[in-house]
């Protein structure tokens, strides 16, 4: 772990480049992909499998390959998953400017990128704690999300002038590099092993695959900070699932606008997003879960305002608050779960509550949908904010998460050796 109060030593500027730079390669891999599908005649039924198949196995195989990770072993694990799916974004191009680039194909190589990225993001937030101290934290959580948000946004933008201009085969080749540089960076990451005393006595307490997986769902169950929050983390998906499938048609039904309004609103909650992650780099937060839920019911609103209402000024508004509460709920999720865990088991609790809650968001979409055709996409909108309000104001009121101080958690995380 690096010494001092200063966030920016060099294991963590890699592991924040290298985030950044995997951000960027993963979004020219999904938009060059999707826009070879399109351009290739695949269609609507193309593009629904990729986008299945981004989703899914990513958040159902972490939980499964989360067990067989160490703490030492951690940058290993980031590191095989980008050279991997390096090698991936190179063959489907390669094969293409070969004749051979049928559906199932590339369908098949894209749900490889996805299962082996599963790995990347477990791994990433667990190696935070080994390598800044613990009151740095939060901060380098919200410095991480703040950045991420933008450079997402800019990596979209930049995407799709380049697959115009060199078209989507040629960009998709520009992954692998990014992938390799990302690589690099992880692997450049020296951190000190736990203390003999700390790993013998969790090594002890996990056994064999199958109870270290077991482990995994047990912790978060019987966890009283972290079941709670996973429970929210799924209405928290369930509910923004409406605008994400429906924002595009909304715009266009409701405000009578197109793609330039829609990237207005992309612009003003990648801005929300990184006001939000900067002011959370100088406030010192104390309740994180009271944030935590907070920042839910303030995203709620803001969905169920936008849905209820088509003014455009108030649609932007909602859009920066969006923004605003992706930070304020990613930041916290993210510092509970490394600070009330013990670090053997964080891989294993962050895959198993993002599994439980991401598979919310297809399934929230489908349904979308065809509540749309009947209802209107603003009303499914407001709607799904509701339920972000609801569910958020019964976690407040009925479980400890928003009660929750700092030394709290740290007394958790000692409890929670004991399962």
């Amino acid at each position: 772990m690096d010494s001092g109060q200063t966030l920016w030593q060099k294991n963590f500027t890699f592991l924040y480049c290298s985030k950044l730079v995997k951000v960027i390669a993963d979004s020219f891999a999904f938009n060059s992909i999707l826009w070879f599908l399109i351009l290739d005649g695949q269609g609507a039924i193309g593009t629904a499998l990729l986008i299945a198949v981004t989703i899914l196995p990513q958040v159902l195989i972490a939980p499964l390959i989360s067990p067989l990770m160490k703490t030492n072993t951690l940058k290993f694990w980031m590191f095989s998953a980008d050279i991997t799916r390096s090698i991936l974004m190179l063959l489907i191009p390669f094969f293409y400017f070969n004749g051979f680039s049928p559906l199932w194909f590339i369908i098949s190589l894209m749900l490889i990128h996805s299962a082996t990225g599963a790995s990347y993001d477990p791994a990433s937030v667990s190696l935070i704690p080994q390598i800044v101290t613990r009151d740095l934290i939060q901060k380098a959580n919200a410095t991480i999300e703040s950045s991420v948000q933008v450079v997402k946004l800019a990596a979209v933008m930049f995407c799709g002038i380049l697959i115009a201009v060199i078209g989507a085969a040629n960009t998709m080749l520009l992954t692998f590099p990014l992938y390799i540089i990302s690589a690099s960076l992880v692997f450049l990451i020296k951190y000190k092993l736990k203390d003999n005393k700390t790993k013998d006595k969790e090594s002890n307490q996990k056994g064999t695959y199958m109870r270290k997986l077991k482990r995994g769902f047990v912790l978060v169950r019987n966890h009283q900070i972290l079941f709670p929050l996973a429970i929210y983390c799924i209405f928290l998906n369930l509910g923004a699932a409406p605008w994400e499938a429906l924002s595009a048609v909304y715009i266009s039904e409701d405000l009578n606008g197109g793609s330039v309004i829609h990237s207005f609103l992309r612009v003003t909650t990648a801005i929300g997003a990184f006001l939000m992650g900067f002011i959370l780099t100088k406030v010192r937060i104390n309740r994180y879960g009271l944030l935590f839920v907070t920042a839910g019911i303030v995203e709620g609103t803001a969905f169920f305002i936008t849905g209820m209402n088509s003014y455009l000024l108030l649609v932007l508004t909602a859009a920066f608050v969006l923004g605003s509460t992706i930070s304020a709920i990613n930041v916290p999720e993210h510092t509970i779960i490394q600070t009330s865990v013990a670090e053997e088991d964080q891989p294993q609790v962050f895959a198993v509550i993002r599994m439980t809650s991401h598979v919310m968001i297809p399934l929230g979409a489908l349904v979308s949908g065809y509540a749309a055709t009947v209802f209107g996409a603003g009303k499914v909108i407001a709607f799904g904010g509701l339920v972000e309000i609801l569910a958020g104001v019964s976690i407040l009121t009925l479980t400890k998460l928003s009660k929750t101080k700092r030394a709290d958690l740290i007394k958790v995380k000692e409890e929670s050796l004991k399962i």
